[in-house]
């Protein structure tokens, strides 16, 4: 007696132990984990913090900039420079002598001059600071670019992520599918058992022939048959649902939720205007649209006048000559003004006219496309749920038929044959209603990706 209850004892806490080790989830926990463990979202949103770098690197454009430059030169053995003395010449005036017009020497003597050159050396240095007044709207554009960039990354990121969130929840309720047709397939084979149990007793009493108790033994094999590849099909689904959230695939992963037997039809209504005006692809493509605008800009700047000033110090040492290395001062000014490019300036405005007609219709034609998907996803969302109000109705009536099929098995009225395509049928409409449901909140989350309603929170 000791024994048996020491087994007892045993047996209850390995069950104990064995619930605790499964990971029970919600879809709401599945999908954060999804979020946290995806790879591909963890690029997109390195991207996205780089597209804000680039956006803040491109403000810095309107401040000014500081350098300091140097150059130091080394000329050895220089030959050096002799000047001959000589008388200086003579001129009627001094307009004349400008002129070079001299009429004679004076007695006026110049000694020459001798300059030992040898190993000279020379160092430039100078400290500048550069401030741009005008560069025909390149900073302005280029800011507006960046600004654009960081909307495209961001687009970029929502969309990895509702992919993201609509890969786990299909995964998530076609798990639950599965799991929810292993137990009607279960009580499935328990109906046949009974069924089974209950023709063995009438054939050793000499009332059914060998061949009735065969055929419900056959559709109780090809059940447990089905069974057992459902339960094949649940252990995949565990393995897929747990490589999505980035757990152990042979983790006994249980879900938390059910399937809603009340399904409601959501709105449906405005489902176009909410994806023209929240669809992350037609966002990203909008923001290329303005960059290639921007481009145009840009490319037009070039050819427009250019103005920009500096001041700064300047400092030169020449051996043997200039050895103080003092700092001057220095204030100047720049202007560019282009004047002719041999049409290059035209050439540049009808390539990015193309390029901008290029964006324009590629957005045009996702808008079309994502239109057609919404229309779709609609479509299939009405079918779905039209889908499930009639496996309700044939599960009422498979239902009803079963229990009067088994009354009149009972009395004699009905086959064997008909008694099993009657408990076949009741499975049937019971597992419909399974995938119908499930389908339905696939769908449901669908709808949320196509209308731009899946956003990442951060």
């Amino acid at each position: 007696m000791q024994k048996k209850i020491l087994l007892t004892v045993l047996s209850l806490s390995i069950t104990v132990f064995a619930v605790n080790a499964q990971s029970k989830m919600t879809l709401q926990q599945c999908r954060d984990k999804a979020v946290e463990y995806n790879k591909e979202l963890k690029i997109a949103h390195y991207n996205m913090q780089q597209a804000v770098a680039n956006k803040k690197a491109a403000k810095t454009a309107y401040l000014p900039s500081l350098e300091a430059s140097g150059t130091a030169m080394y000329m050895p053995n220089m030959d050096d420079i002799s000047m001959p003395g000589g008388f200086l010449p003579t001129a009627s005036s001094a307009d004349a002598a400008k002129k070079g017009q001299f009429t004679g020497q004076s007695n006026v003597w110049s000694p020459g001059m001798n300059i030992e050159l040898g190993n000279m050396t020379i160092i430039y240095g100078s400290v500048n600071l550069t401030q741009p007044i005008y560069a025909g709207g390149k900073i302005l554009y280029t800011n507006k670019q960046a600004s654009a960039g960081v909307n495209i990354y961001s687009s970029a990121y929502t969309l990895k992520y509702s992919e993201i969130i609509e890969k786990t929840d299909k995964a998530y309720w076609n798990m639950l599918a599965i799991a929810e047709n292993v137990k009607l397939a279960e009580k499935y084979i328990a109906m046949l058992t009974e069924l089974e149990e209950q023709m063995k007793d009438m054939y050793d009493l000499g009332l059914t022939p060998a061949s009735e108790k065969l055929k419900v033994t056959v559709q109780k094999n090809e059940a447990e048959l089905n069974l057992l590849k459902a339960k094949n099909g649940l252990r995949i689904s565990k393995m897929y649902l747990n490589q999505i959230i980035g757990q152990d695939i042979n983790s006994d992963i249980v879900i938390a939720d059910s399937l809603d037997m009340e399904a409601k039809m959501p709105e449906l209504s405005g489902g176009v205007l909410a994806a023209q005006a929240n669809r992350a692809e037609l966002n990203i493509l909008k923001n290329k649209l303005a960059i290639a605008e921007y481009d145009k800009k840009i490319a037009m700047a070039d050819y427009k006048p250019q103005l920009g000033v500096s001041a700064g110090y300047t400092t030169t040492y020449i051996s043997n000559f200039a050895e103080d290395f003092e700092f001057r001062p220095s204030i100047s000014g720049q202007l560019t003004i282009p004047l002719f490019n041999w049409g290059q300036r035209k050439h540049k405005r009808n390539a990015a006219k193309l390029k901008i007609r290029a964006a324009e219709t590629e957005l045009n034609n996702t808008n079309e496309l994502i239109n057609l998907e919404v229309n779709q996803v609609r479509i299939e969302i009405e079918e779905a749920y039209e889908a499930i109000l009639i496996a309700q109705k044939n599960i009422k009536e498979a239902q009803e038929s079963l229990e009067e099929t088994q009354a009149s098995f009972k009395v004699g009225l009905n086959t064997t044959t008909e008694l099993l395509n009657s408990q076949a049928d009741w499975q049937n409409a019971n597992a419909q209603l399974i995938g119908s449901l499930a389908n339905y909140e696939v769908l449901k989350t669908k709808w949320d990706k196509v209308t731009g309603k899946l956003v990442a929170t951060e």
